[in-house]
C-alpha cells in the first residue's frame, strides 16, 4: 500500500479544528482542545463559552469576543479539517505555517481524498483514474487540487489551474489532512483544577496607554492576567501533585482538587483617554515634536497622575472603574450562576495608581454604605452590644453645617468640603457619588501603592489621630468613678460583694479606622520608588519614627522566611537594642548634656507657669500636645485597617545579593511575575476544603 504524504490525522471521521486569529496577517493558531470539542458538539450552530468561560465562540458569525475585557477586539474564527503547507522562513526545524482551507473547498477535497484512499487499496482499482481527477477551489478558482504519487509518495497538491510552459517551474504546495498533535500553554493545568472559588478584580495603574501600544515591549495588564493565571494554575497542580505522592507513600486519601482562580483585569484609561476627547486633543496640541519618545512617557505615563490630581477626572476615573465593575460583576455571574451559591468570594488587587483608585473605591463604598444603614424601630431594634465597627468620625461633608445642627466639633486645620468630599481620607470630587461596587471584598492588595503619599497630601494623618482620640475617649466614659463602683460592689447579687470590673487603662495606640474589606495588606518592594507605607499613619502623630514598627515581610504563612531574612532580622535586632560601642560612648555625653539642658528648660517653664498664674489668678494655659514618644516600644501593635490580619504594610524579602538601586529599576513593575507574590495570592486564596486538609 502506497504512504501517504501530509496526512497528520489518517482517521475515517476528521473532527474539524478550530482556529483564531485577530488580523489577516496573523498566523492561525488552534483553540484548546477542550473547547474544540464543545464546539464540534454543538454542530457549530449555537454560541459556546470558551477558555474557561472569559471568551463566547458565536460560530455561525465566526468571530469570539471577551467577556471580561471588554477593550480587547474581537478574533476572527474558523474552521478547517485541510490545510496549505507553506514553509516558515523563521522556523530553523523546517516547521510549516497551516493556512486553513475553507469548509466549502475541504468537503469536495475530502470527497477526491477518500476516493484515492479505497482505489489504492488492496480490493481497489488502482490510481490511474484518480490521478486525472481534480476539484477546483470555489475559493479560488485560479487554482486546483490533484493526487499526485511521485514513486512510492501519494500527496494532495494545490496547483494553478492553467499550467504554462507544460508545468516547468510550476508551484505546487502540499495539503495537509488535519492539524496535528498540539498543545496549549496552560489548558492541561485549568483543566485539572477543580471549581473555580476565588474572583480577583484588578486595577491597572499609571502607563497602561503605553503598555498596551504593540511597539513597547511591557506587557499590558490583560497580558500580565493571562501569565499570572497561568503560573497560579502551574504552581497549584505541581504542589497538588506532590501532595498526591506524599499521601501515596503513607497511605492516605489524596487531597481535593485545588481551587481555580480568575483574574479580571480592569482597564480605566481608554475611557477616559479616549482620542476625540477634547483634553486629548488639547494635550497633542500643546505637546512639542522634539525628544518623542521622552514625551510620550510624560504623556502617557506622568499624565495620569496628573489627571486623578484633578478632581473632575478623578470622579471620571471612579465612575468608569466602578461601572466597570459593577458590569463585569454582573457578567461573571452569567456565565458562572452557581458561582455565589458555592461560597464564592470576590477581591480587589490595586497596582500604583490602581491601588489608590481601589482605596477611594473603598471609601465611597464605606460612605455610602455608613450613610444608607438602618436605624432600627421600637419593634426591631438594633443591638449595639458590640459594634461591627469604630465610631465613625464625620467627614468633611458635615462640616459645612454649623454647630447648632452638629453635637461635634469641626477637625482642626479643614475649612469644611463640597457633598463630593468623602472624608479626608477620600477624594475630593465635584459631587458625591451614588453608585458603588456591588460587593464588599474578601481581600484587597495594594501593591507598589503611593496611597502613603496621597493621604498625606489629603491630610488624613489628622484625621485617623482624632479617630484614635474619640475611641479613647469613648472608652473612658465607659469606666466608672469611685461612686459608681461602690454602688456596683452594694447591689451585687446575694448580698455579697463582688470583685471591681478589669478596665484596660492602656492607651489606644492604632486608629481604628478601617476600610469594608475582609483583609487588607498593602504590599511593596523595599526597593521600589513608587511605594509608600500606610501603618504610619495610623499611629498617633506624636510617634517617633525610631518607633514605628518596621514592615512585615510577605510569606504565604507569615512563617517561611528565607534563612538570609531571619539573619538580617536578628542583626537589625540587635543593632538597635545596642547599637554600635562607638555609638554608645559618643552618644553617653551628648545624653547627659540633653539632660542637663532639658532640666533647666523644665525648670525655667515651671517658673514662668508659676508667675503667669500669680498674675491671672489662675492657669488658662492652652493644652499640650500629647507626647507618645516610647508608647509603642515592646507592645504588640494591631491595625483595624488589616481586617483579619493585625499588620497592613508587608514588603517582599529581598534576594541573598540585592542592590536597591538596580532592583529600582524592575522592582515597579515586577509584582505580578513576583513568586513570592504569587505564592501569597495562592494561600490566601485556598478553598475551604483546601484548608481543612493542612
Amino acid at each position: 500500500m502506497p504512504t501517504w504524504e501530509g496526512i497528520e490525522d489518517a482517521s475515517t471521521m476528521l473532527p474539524r479544528i478550530w482556529l483564531t486569529r485577530l488580523k489577516d496577517t496573523d498566523v492561525w493558531k488552534p483553540l484548546r482542545k477542550i473547547d474544540c470539542k464543545a464546539l464540534n458538539e454543538s454542530r457549530g450552530l449555537e454560541d459556546v463559552l470558551i477558555e474557561g468561560g472569559r471568551a463566547t465562540a458565536h460560530p455561525t458569525e465566526g468571530t469570539i469576543t471577551w467577556n471580561f475585557v471588554s477593550s480587547r477586539p474581537p478574533m476572527k474564527l474558523i474552521p478547517a479539517t485541510w490545510f496549505t503547507q507553506t514553509p516558515n522562513p523563521k522556523s530553523k526545524n523546517k516547521e510549516f505555517i497551516l493556512e486553513p482551507l475553507p469548509e466549502v473547498d475541504s468537503l469536495q477535497i475530502e470527497l477526491l481524498y477518500q476516493n484515492a484512499v479505497r482505489a489504492s487499496s488492496s480490493l481497489g482499482e488502482g490510481l490511474d483514474s484518480i490521478l486525472q481527477e481534480e476539484v477546483v477551489l470555489e475559493s479560488d478558482p485560479t487554482f486546483k487540487v490533484c493526487v499526485v504519487r511521485n514513486g512510492g509518495l501519494i500527496a494532495m497538491r494545490k496547483k494553478p489551474k492553467k499550467s504554462v510552459l507544460f508545468g516547468l517551474g510550476e508551484v505546487q504546495i502540499t495539503l495537509q489532512r488535519g492539524y496535528g498533535q498540539y498543545t496549549i500553554e496552560g489548558e492541561d493545568d485549568e483543566n485539572a483544577l477543580g471549581d473555580l472559588t476565588h474572583v480577583m478584580f484588578v486595577i491597572h495603574g499609571i502607563g497602561e496607554a503605553m503598555w498596551c501600544k504593540e511597539e513597547v515591549s511591557t506587557m499590558s495588564m490583560r497580558d500580565e492576567m493571562d501569565q499570572l493565571r497561568m503560573t497560579v494554575n502551574k504552581r497549584k497542580i505541581m504542589a497538588w501533585r506532590e501532595e498526591c505522592k506524599k499521601c501515596e507513600r503513607q497511605k492516605q486519601p489524596f487531597p481535593p482538587l485545588p481551587n481555580r482562580v480568575e483574574f479580571i483585569p480592569i482597564i480605566w484609561f481608554d475611557k477616559v483617554r479616549s482620542p476625540t476627547h477634547s483634553l486629548m486633543s488639547s494635550l497633542t496640541s500643546v505637546t512639542l515634536r522634539t525628544v518623542p519618545a521622552l514625551r510620550s512617557i510624560a504623556n502617557d505615563v506622568i499624565f495620569d497622575v496628573l489627571m486623578y490630581l484633578t478632581p473632575e477626572f478623578c470622579e471620571a476615573i471612579l465612575q468608569c472603574v466602578t461601572s466597570e465593575i459593577n458590569e463585569l460583576y454582573d457578567k461573571f455571574q452569567t456565565v458562572h450562576p452557581s458561582f455565589k451559591a458555592r461560597g464564592g468570594k470576590f477581591s480587589i488587587v490595586g497596582h500604583s495608581l490602581g491601588s489608590v483608585i481601589a482605596w477611594d473605591v473603598l471609601s465611597i463604598y464605606k460612605d455610602i454604605t455608613e450613610n444608607n444603614a438602618p436605624k432600627g424601630s421600637a419593634d426591631d431594634p438594633i443591638r449595639i452590644d458590640a459594634p461591627a465597627s469604630p465610631p465613625r468620625v464625620p467627614s468633611l461633608e458635615t462640616l459645612d453645617k454649623t454647630e447648632n445642627d452638629h453635637d461635634h466639633n469641626a477637625l482642626p486645620g479643614f475649612k469644611g468640603a463640597d457633598d463630593g468630599k468623602h472624608g479626608t481620607w477620600g477624594p475630593t470630587l465635584p459631587k458625591k457619588m451614588t453608585q458603588t461596587i456591588p460587593f464588599e471584598p474578601d481581600l484587597t492588595i495594594f501593591l507598589g501603592s503611593p496611597i502613603g503619599l496621597f493621604l498625606t497630601l489629603r491630610g488624613a494623618h489628622s484625621v485617623f489621630d482624632e479617630m484614635r482620640a474619640v475611641a479613647e475617649a469613648e472608652r473612658a466614659s465607659l469606666i466608672p468613678c469611685d461612686d459608681e463602683e461602690a454602688d456596683m460592689v452594694a447591689w451585687s447579687p446575694g448580698g455579697q460583694s463582688a470583685p471591681p470590673p478589669v478596665f484596660d487603662l492602656s492607651p489606644i495606640i492604632c486608629s481604628p479606622f478601617s476600610l469594608p474589606t475582609k483583609a487588607c495588606y498593602n504590599v511593596f518592594h523595599p526597593s521600589d520608588p513608587v511605594a509608600y507605607r500606610i501603618e504610619p499613619l495610623l499611629l498617633p502623630e506624636g510617634v517617633s519614627n525610631n518607633d514605628i514598627p518596621p514592615p512585615m515581610f510577605l510569606s504565604p504563612d507569615g512563617k517561611s522566611l528565607r534563612l538570609h531574612v531571619k539573619a538580617r532580622q536578628v542583626g537589625d535586632q540587635i543593632f538597635k537594642q545596642f547599637g554600635s560601642l562607638s555609638n554608645l560612648f559618643e552618644s553617653t555625653a551628648q545624653n547627659a548634656a540633653a539632660a542637663a539642658a532639658h532640666a533647666d528648660a523644665e525648670a525655667a517653664r515651671k517658673m514662668a507657669n508659676m508667675e503667669t498664674e500669680k498674675k491671672d489668678g489662675s492657669a488658662q494655659s492652652s493644652p499640650l500636645r500629647p507626647n507618645f514618644e516610647g508608647c509603642i516600644r515592646d507592645r504588640q501593635v494591631a491595625f483595624r485597617l488589616g481586617g483579619r490580619t493585625s499588620r497592613v504594610d508587608f514588603q517582599i524579602q529581598p534576594g541573598v545579593i540585592d542592590n536597591e538601586y538596580l532592583s529600582a529599576v524592575t522592582a515597579h513593575s515586577g509584582y505580578f511575575s513576583n513568586d513570592d507574590i504569587i505564592d501569597f495570592i495562592i494561600f490566601e486564596t485556598r478553598s475551604g476544603a483546601e484548608d481543612n486538609t493542612e
